[in-house]
């Protein structure tokens, strides 16, 4: 592997191809962008802030204004920061066209498809049956011409001063032509609508502003990405020393040249120069900071995006974040520990029953004491943490006597005690109101907030919280010692005693935390509902939370944050849009209930989720997203 690890700059023509490269293959999808929606935000946000609105609008629209400009800021150097970094790390060894179809199919055509349909979930989930199609023809096509990929660590250099001086050149250069060549189009584009009319003359300032400050940002942007593309570069053993002299974590040529060759090539993988620096942890970085910005400016700019209708889909989106909080509590049982849960409805109902007794008016019927609305909501908080630990001690309770349970006796005795839980606070007439649930349960309180059902955006951003710190939570946990042990009994119990470990703390640990993370999200959903009923709480309910943590990944904390919301949006918001498109006469699946009347798509909700998870563990059976 020694002799394969070159020591040459790329020749100037070739810097010259990866810019290229790079520059049109991120350009084309940021234009479609910025031309269907991201111009519109900026250029509303601009009007906003030089007109204010006047009136009662005045004082929420400003800031909405101010945040969406934010956003954008963010999102466009990010992007030119992610082209910089992209331009200094490619090897130069894959295909330009390879290339351009993988961001064409990832990239290019979720946007066409979320902004051409309105809806982001049933874009992303046209998307999700695209892609598996897309992977299996480029892999049939590749065994049929006999293609072999090549070793990532080939292309491997160790970098001296001189070679990361031409990285950060070249970083900056992508950044620089980028930028040009964007500002270009974009001033191209503003042209034509300020001579048809359409764009206001006002304007035409940012305009000018914007073309010449895009190159000279683009430059300074992408030669900081240069800087991080530079700063994961294979070291020799003197700078390897130095390296952990300072404190910093690098991975040397002697310690890359000791390892295997699968675990080699994963080190390589994130090492510069790379054949795939779309993949690269460094690459990723840049990912997750679009995503953030996404989804924390997400209600601003929805209405720009989607038009009106922006709290029902906010109001949705919490719901698919408990959802998201139920797959991490489970995926701590049967990931981590795999121990087999067949009732973890049964927390669920417990953390909403929790706030449904005490934050409304069923708790003068349990305790006399007169409820005032006004103070009463500001108790969410503290019943919140007492939610999940009641739910917490009742994991325990169930854990106790199933420790020397396994497999098909475990699912059993917790099947069974998901189908008690319900059932007792069905015949609890006094304390739950039976079948008839409570109702009136209050919102949260927070300073300067108003919580209402018509406003969605503040349950939007509780729930971003509450999973925020679920993944925190889910991520100490699974690499302290106990995450170790709880993995350790998943791989091999026998063997995980003998290692010293003890069974019964652990397992009770492992209940308990899922049951934690359970009792959160029953407490946010009867707040946000505003209403906790024993029929919400089955044994399909269940089996759904199982399905999202085995079509995720069993283990990953990722996996199952994906598998939760695909799960939510096939089960609450694919099939009605298709069962809406069905019901359309022009629709070609209008024809379904043509040849079987009656037929809706709710009705083959079972089928399909078996389907799911049918190809999932044939094709993928360590999850979309495997630990």
């Amino acid at each position: 592997m020694a002799a394969s690890i070159s020591s040459r700059l790329l020749p100037a023509r070739d810097s010259w191809m990866l810019l290229i490269k790079w520059v049109v293959a991120l350009l084309v999808p940021v234009t479609v962008f910025t031309i269907w929606s991201g111009e519109s935000i900026v250029n509303q946000s601009l009007l906003g802030l030089i007109s204010p609105p006047t009136g009662s609008s005045a004082t929420t629209g400003t800031p909405a204004f101010l945040l969406a400009i934010i956003f954008t800021l963010i999102f466009y150097t990010t992007i030119i920061m992610l082209v910089g970094y992209l331009v200094s790390a490619d090897s130069g060894r894959r295909n330009a066209g390879s290339l351009w179809l993988d961001v064409a199919v990832f990239a290019l055509l979720p946007l066409i498809l979320i902004l051409s349909i309105q809806n982001l979930i049933f874009g992303l989930f046209l998307c999700a049956i695209i892609w598996p199609i897309y992977f299996i023809t480029r892999n049939r096509i590749r065994k049929a011409m006999n293609y072999v990929e090549p070793a990532p660590y080939e292309s491997l250099e160790i970098m001296d001063e001189a070679r990361k001086a031409d990285l950060i050149r070249r970083g900056a250069m992508g950044g620089f032509w980028f930028a040009s060549a964007f500002a270009l189009i974009m001033l191209v584009v503003d042209l034509i609508y300020y001579f048809s009319g359409s764009f206001p003359a006002i304007l035409l300032v940012w305009v000018i502003i914007r073309t010449i400050a895009l190159p000279v940002l683009g430059f300074f942007l992408g030669r900081l990405g240069g800087v991080l593309a530079s700063r994961r570069t294979l070291q020799s053993s003197q700078d390897q020393n130095v390296a952990e002299e300072g404190g910093e974590m690098k991975i040397s040529k002697r310690q890359l040249e000791r390892l295997s060759v699968t675990r080699a090539s994963e080190e390589a993988r994130e090492l510069v120069p790379s054949d795939l620096p779309l993949r690269s942890k460094g690459a990723q970085r840049f990912y997750i900071l679009l995503l953030t910005a996404f989804v924390l400016f997400y209600p601003v700019i929805d209405p720009y995006l989607f038009g009106p209708g922006t709290d029902g889909r906010l109001s949705g989106y919490g719901d698919a974040g408990y959802y998201v909080i139920l797959a991490l509590g489970l995926n701590i049982v049967v990931g981590f520990a795999g121990l087999l849960d067949l009732g973890y409805v049964a927390f669920f109902a417990i953390g909403s029953y929790v706030w449904g007794m005490v934050g409304s008016p069923q708790w003068t019927v349990l305790t006399g004491q007169l409820v005032n609305p006004n103070i009463w909501p500001w108790l969410f908080w503290p019943v919140l943490i007492i939610a999940a630990l009641i739910a917490a001690l009742w994991g325990v309770v169930l854990g106790a006597p199933t420790l020397r349970l396994r497999g098909d006796y475990l699912a059993i005795v917790t099947l069974g005690f998901g189908e008690i839980v319900p059932v007792v606070f069905r015949e609890l007439d006094k304390y739950t109101n039976g079948i008839n649930g409570i109702v009136g349960v209050y919102p949260p309180a927070f300073p300067g907030v108003e919580w209402t059902s018509f406003t969605a955006a503040p349950y939007y951003y509780l729930i971003l919280a509450l999973i925020a710190l679920c993944i925190f939570i889910n991520i100490r946990l699974r690499d302290s010692r106990l995450g170790r042990a709880w993995i350790a009994i998943r791989e091999d119990e026998i063997a995980a005693a003998s290692s010293g470990v003890n069974l019964v703390n652990t397992k009770l640990f492992a209940f308990g935390a899922g049951a934690f993370f359970s009792g959160i999200a029953g407490a946010y959903h009867s707040a946000k509902l505003g209403t906790v009923s024993p029929d919400n709480f089955g044994f399909g309910d269940s089996v759904i939370y199982l399905a999202m943590v085995v079509i995720g990944g069993l283990g990953s904390i990722p996996g199952v944050i994906v598998g939760a919301i695909a799960v939510y949006a096939v089960n609450l918001l694919v099939l009605n849009q298709l069962d809406s498109l069905a019901s359309d006469p022009t629709n070609v699946l209008h024809s379904l209930q043509v040849i079987i009347p009656g037929f809706t798509f709710g009705n083959i909700r079972n089928l399909i989720f078996g389907v799911i998870l049918v190809v999932i563990m044939i094709f993928r059976p360590e999850g979309l997203i495997p630990s």
